[in-house]
């Protein structure tokens, strides 16, 4: 099936005149306001804390990690499986 274009620039005026159009209305003075409970500010208020706790490295931690991920872009980073299970088990033993 061939769909011709339009060439007949009348229908395409003819189709915009029958158109409705659209209605927009202002409504002044009306503005949308967002309230928080206490609990909603305090749980905000301790996320934010907790991820700069988790953000704040010590010399030492800052130094390790950048030795890891070294060694990981080499292809150097060997994980011991045993010292995984064993640390695993140990927390596990540990919270019981």
């Amino acid at each position: 099936m061939k769909i011709n274009p339009i060439t007949n620039p009348n229908i395409l005026k003819s189709y915009q005149a029958t158109k409705p159009a659209r209605e927009t209305s202002k409504v002044s003075g009306l503005r949308d306001e967002v309230t928080f409970s206490a609990e909603a500010i305090s749980f905000s208020k301790t996320l934010t804390e907790a991820k700069e706790a988790l953000e704040t490295r010590t010399p030492e931690e800052k130094s390790r990690i950048a030795e890891i991920k070294d060694a990981i872009n080499r292809g150097e980073y060997k994980v011991d499986s045993m010292d995984i299970a064993d640390k695993i088990l140990t927390s596990i033993i540990g919270r019981v």
